[in-house]
């Protein structure tokens, strides 16, 4: 039920906000603009944005509601955002949490303030394709609107952590985690597309940071990065998740998502066929499946140990790099590894009972 209210909720926003200013609804499909209302196509946004100012400015609530139930259930209604003055008072307004606040200050509008607007926003010229966001530039609106994915987090993978609107995206993006033709020229990883694999060198290999900060120049890797520091530099409050089956505060819905079904519900989708194991994701059953396989397929380069793992390759050379990354914060000791600094503490410093150590050694 709750879903159930969310998406009732964020499409009754979308409503409000479509009778109630000038921005214009859209879909799109194969490099063509149709018109939200009547599916007229345009191949120009600007002729799309006056077909919609001359044939449909006063589209009635009803109408509107029918046009909205027309979009699958999570589906946001993309807007162009050009103009987005209100036609109440023609005041002219520049962002959707503006519009949002004009309406329900000055107009008395029935908008939920907590809920998603239901509306993704764009501000788009036949060449031009900016993000309304981030005011990050791209050459087509299909990689624009794939961007999108990264401001609207709905539903994560359970595998890589990428965030995407709708669960139709999330669907498309797990096959890139399954074995295809196309592969990484840098590590080992193969994907089922040149847009996935692409996708994977620009943010692992290049380290290419897209979220831009809406209130600075700094750029970030990923979206919580973003967000911890419009937090902690800004001091600006972001929007939270609260379970309602324990005290846990997410960022993201789709984060939430997957917290009640792993913690709470206990869902272990993921089950192995050689034994009678299951798991919560397809990455703790693809770890799981190399003690069936026993193939130790990398192998340090200084002594020959080989490992079925990449990751407990890494966390090997850390010994020959003499990496002591964990660190004793009562005597100052630094180890290599966690376990390692996790055994001197029981043994060394047993009666120190801070939350830290408890922490640690849990």
């Amino acid at each position: 039920m709750k879903d159930a209210d969310a998406i009732k909720a964020k499409k009754k926003n979308a409503s409000i906000l479509l009778e109630n200013s000038r921005m214009c609804p859209f879909k799109w499909m194969k490099n063509l603009y149709l018109c939200f209302y009547c599916d007229q196509q345009f191949t120009d946004p600007a002729i799309l944005r006056h077909h919609n100012s001359l044939y449909h400015e006063s589209q009635s609530l009803v109408q509107i509601k029918v046009a909205l139930s027309r979009l699958k259930k999570h589906e946001l209604v993309k807007a162009d955002i050009s103009n987005m003055s209100c036609k109440l008072c023609i005041s002219e307004i520049y962002s959707l949490e503006d519009l949002k606040k004009h309406l329900i200050e000055k107009h008395s509008a029935n908008l939920d303030i907590n809920s998603q607007d239901g509306v993704l926003p764009f501000k788009i010229s036949k060449n031009n394709f900016p993000c309304a966001i981030c005011d990050e530039k791209f050459d087509e609106f299909k990689t624009l609107n794939h961007h999108m994915n990264t401001h609207y987090q709905n539903f994560i993978c359970e595998q890589c952590g990428s965030g995407f609107i709708t669960p139709d995206r999330l669907r498309t993006h797990a096959f890139s985690h399954e074995t295809g033709a196309f592969a990484c020229e840098i590590c080992d990883k193969v994907f089922r597309s040149m847009n996935a694999k692409n996708e994977h060198y620009a943010t692992v290999h290049k380290k290419v940071k897209r979220h831009r900060c809406p209130y600075c120049p700094e750029t970030f890797r990923n979206y919580f990065q973003r967000n911890k520091h419009i937090s902690t530099i800004h001091g600006m409050k972001l929007k939270e998740f609260k379970c309602s089956l324990c005290p846990k505060v997410f960022t993201s819905s789709g984060k939430i998502g997957v917290h009640v079904r792993t913690v709470h519900l206990k869902m272990k989708r993921h089950a192995c066929d050689v034994c009678e194991w299951k798991f919560y994701s397809k990455s703790e059953l693809k770890e799981h499946m190399v003690r069936h396989g026993g193939e130790r397929k990398f192998q340090c380069n200084i002594c020959k140990k080989a490992y079925a793992r990449k990751y407990t390759l890494r966390e090997h050379m850390r010994i020959h790099e003499n990496d002591r990354r964990f660190v004793c914060t009562i005597c100052g000791g630094s180890f290599v590894q966690k376990c390692s600094l996790k055994h001197h503490v029981k043994v060394n410093h047993a009666s120190v009972k801070t939350d830290e150590f408890q922490n640690l050694l849990s």
